[in-house]
């Protein structure tokens, strides 16, 4: 048992040290951190580094155990499917649901766009090649997810952020989400989807009228006991009791986070917390499941879908350009600036590698049919993060 911990403890340290290491690298390059943890974690699962661990070496008639790497255990995975949650968790806080009023209806349609034709691509991709219908969907599903972190730099670099374009893109991500997540929970639950529906709507109404009736009294008592960050340890008790019932509930933990955060975020006691919350997740938690997604990825499932993930990368552009473009033009904006929506709702990230993830960890997809959406997920966020800053550029240039 010691050694386990021990070995576990290793692990993890070692992760963090190659997440930070490659992140950095990343970013120097003005590319997506995340990339790079992805990537420590394949050069920690994938190649050879194994050989020098779990073995004893004697220097200077001193023996030296070296721990042994504990990346595919359930402990290490735990600790990853935390960092789901405080993805969701900040995404929920730092959702400002005032914004997405005010943005109108431009957003949702351009949001409704981008979810209703990628998805269609992405199953009917799916059933082209041969998968099933429920691995066809989880296809779809990848494909609507979007990750504009790398969009706001380039729209930030270029001075236009607080555009109309910029303001689209925006509200239209975080709807996205929202409708991802929400697809996500009729995915992986094994009732029918009215039932789905029924409780998707009743946790929903539960749990946001709780909190809007009760978060700011429970949060009061963190400001009243004059303790140590006591706010935000109820703010992350008020969290994980979400998720709790959420997963409960037979919907995804990742809702009840997203729902916790959400409501959280929308206090003035927020911005107390948001940058603690930050530091534990992005510190912490969030870069381990960036490794751990590397560390399950088969290197030779790379060389079976060449084909496939070409497909899947051009339905991915060319179903948010289209997708989301036409919804832009039908909502008012003009050609041009429905032409920089869609190319700016381009990137996926992490919503894409929840989902693929999530698919894994719940033997949705199992062996080879895993490996081949894993690895095809990671070159598309790798290529819609390397393209998109360049497109965004030419179409502001036109």
């Amino acid at each position: 048992m010691i050694k386990t911990l021990f070995d576990i403890i290793f692990s993890v340290a070692l992760a963090l040290f190659f997440a930070r290491g490659f992140g950095y690298i990343f970013d120097k390059l003005k590319q997506p951190a995340v990339i790079g943890e992805i990537i420590a974690g394949i050069v920690l699962g994938s190649i050879g580094i194994y050989i020098f661990f779990g073995q004893q070496y004697t220097i200077f008639n001193l023996t030296v155990s070296v721990p042994n790497l504990s990346f595919n255990t359930p402990e290490f995975e735990l600790l990853a499917e935390f960092g789901i949650l405080f993805l969701l968790f900040i995404s929920g806080l730092e959702t400002s649901i005032k914004k997405i009023r005010e943005m109108g209806k431009s957003s949702i349609f351009v949001a409704i766009g981008g979810i209703i034709l990628p998805l269609i691509l992405g199953i009917f991709t799916g059933l082209i090649f041969n998968f099933t219908l429920q691995e066809s969907i989880i296809i779809g599903l990848i494909l609507i997810a979007t990750s504009v972190g790398v969009t706001v730099r380039s729209l930030m670099d270029l001075h236009v952020l607080n555009t109309n374009v910029g303001n689209t893109i925006l509200g239209a991500a975080v709807i996205d989400d929202i409708l991802g997540i929400v697809l996500l929970a009729f995915i992986f639950s094994f009732d029918s989807p009215l039932w789905i529906g029924f409780k998707i709507v009743i946790f929903f109404i539960i749990f946001l009228y709780l909190g809007i009736k009760l978060i700011d009294k429970i949060l009061d008592i963190g400001e009243k006991i004059h303790l140590p960050k006591a706010f935000l340890s109820i703010s992350l008790s008020i969290f994980l009791i979400y998720s709790f019932f959420a997963d409960k509930a037979g919907l995804s933990a990742i809702i009840g986070a997203f729902v916790a955060g959400l409501l959280i975020g929308q206090t003035i006691r927020s911005r107390k917390i948001i940058n603690d919350v930050k530091t534990i997740g992005y510190g912490f938690f969030i870069p381990l499941f960036f490794v751990w997604v590397g560390t399950i990825v088969n290197i030779e499932s790379f060389l079976t879908i060449g084909l496939f993930t070409g497909i899947i990368i051009l339905f991915a552009i060319f179903g948010k350009i289209i997708g989301c473009g036409l919804s832009a033009k039908i909502s008012g904006l003009n050609f041009k600036e429905s032409l920089q929506v869609g190319i700016g709702m381009i990137p996926r990230m992490e919503v894409a590698l929840i989902i693929v993830t999530y698919a894994i960890s719940n033997n949705i997809i199992t062996g080879n049919v895993a490996d081949q959406l894993l690895a095809a997920t990671l070159i598309l966020t790798i290529i819609t993060a390397i393209i998109t800053p360049f497109l965004i550029k030419k179409s502001f240039n036109i």
